[in-house]
């Protein structure tokens, strides 16, 4: 058997709430808010990347009520998000 190794970094995770959640789906498990969450190379300075977020959400006309971050250990390197993947995201999928 052959073992496969994955790089990881310690990202920073983008978690931005667009709006809120209808209160079945709350009930049924789901969460609070609904909206979208890129993990972004913690090398990549923060004040820009919220700016780059704010700008392509109101270019995309979709809601924010917020974006908070976290540091996420071990996370996969080819997971990690650039600007133009988020764009695309932000842009292809509303709610």
């Amino acid at each position: 058997m052959k073992t496969k190794s994955i790089e990881v970094c310690d990202a920073v995770v983008y978690n931005i709430a667009c709006e809120r959640n209808d209160s079945v789906d709350i009930r049924c498990g789901g969460p609070a808010t609904l909206g979208y969450d890129f993990g972004v190379n913690p090398d990549e300075n923060k004040d820009e990347i919220i700016k780059f977020l704010r700008k392509t959400l109101k270019k995309y006309n979709r809601p924010i009520i917020g974006i908070s971050t976290t540091i996420q250990k071990e996370f996969p390197i080819n997971y990690l998000w650039t600007k133009e993947k988020m764009e695309e995201c932000i842009k292809n999928n509303s709610f």
